[in-house]
């Protein structure tokens, strides 16, 4: 009953927050002065104070400003048009207590034009349906379709072509995040043809689950921008999509490992893919294989060396 009162309040003061924040009156907002929690009766921290933390990138101040404000006017605050008001209150929701009652709100600034409270707002509601915490929304009574709503707009930004790269790059990112609560992105498979690097790299992340895996990997490996061949490289070695239900592991297709062996020990390959790429040369197991996984073990620490020890390919001493 007492989620349902916050969530009764919440969503009357989100249905007037985009007029509360618009016009001259969203400066006045950054500037206002505190007002009572409607819940506790406590004076809330103004606009400022939010606005404050965020920009000092202090993640417990921001936390701790905005339980104290509370979540209905906190909700205000994410329609605010004053200046970086909108971002810093999003970047917020995640850390409130009960945060995952604002999705509606945070999905109101998915359809602006303002690109960066929009990515902002992906953001935010990668984080709130990242299932973290897998009884979350039950336990604070979110409405399925409120959850729908937020999935279908996260897709939906990935897809604006007018939208600026990095915004469409946050949406895909909240997506892949936000898969425990929203399903795969596998039905984002086109946008790993776009004609922006980028957005390939990071549909190619999203989608890879889907069926129409394998030949989407196989594309992107001999993709003619390095930065996307090694996303698929990796993708297609990492041994977590390989393994079945029943635990059989798939051996990595030969073109991915072929791939490996001349990317993952080079400097220009992003470490988090080099990382990936060794689980190929494992499975391989040749001798020049397990040449260049002993040679990485001998390296000074690194993410790279690290997984090189993990996997245990090292020969006993005195073995060929």
């Amino acid at each position: 009953m007492r989620v349902l009162v916050i969530a009764a309040f919440i969503l009357a003061a989100s249905s007037g927050a985009a007029t509360a924040g618009s016009g001259s009156g969203g400066n006045k907002s950054a500037r206002a002065t505190r007002r009572p929690n409607p819940r506790t009766g406590r004076l809330a921290p103004a606009f400022g104070e939010l606005l404050k933390a965020h920009k000092r990138g202090d993640q417990a101040a921001l936390a701790r400003v905005a339980d104290r404000m509370g979540l209905v006017r906190l909700a205000e605050a994410t329609a605010s048009n004053a200046p970086g008001v909108g971002e810093a209150a999003l970047t917020a929701l995640p850390l409130a207590r009960g945060g995952v009652l604002l999705i509606g709100a945070a999905t109101d600034q998915i359809g602006v034009t303002d690109w960066p409270r929009a990515a902002a707002a992906a953001a935010a509601l990668g984080t709130l349906l990242d299932g973290a915490v897998p009884t979350a929304l039950e336990e604070w009574e979110v409405p399925p379709d409120v959850v729908a709503r937020a999935c279908t707009a996260l897709r939906a930004l990935a897809w604006r072509s007018d939208a600026a790269v990095a915004t469409r790059l946050a949406a895909l990112d909240a997506v892949a995040a936000a898969a425990p609560s929203c399903g795969s992105g596998a039905d984002l498979a086109p946008l790993a043809r776009d004609a922006t690097p980028a957005l390939r790299r990071a549909a190619l992340m999203v989608a890879a689950a889907g069926n129409d895996r394998e030949t989407l990997l196989r594309d992107a490996i001999g993709d003619t921008d390095r930065g996307v061949g090694t996303a698929a490289t990796a993708a297609a070695c990492r041994i977590e999509t390989r393994t079945g239900k029943g635990g059989k592991v798939e051996p990595p297709p030969a073109q991915a490992i072929a791939a490996a062996r001349t990317m993952a020990a080079a400097p220009t390959t992003p470490p988090e893919d080099a990382v990936e790429m060794l689980d190929c040369l494992a499975a391989a197991g040749t001798p020049q294989d397990r040449a260049l996984l002993d040679e990485l073990q001998r390296r000074p620490p690194s993410p790279l060396r690290d997984r090189a020890v993990e996997l245990g390919v090292r020969p006993p001493p005195g073995k060929p």
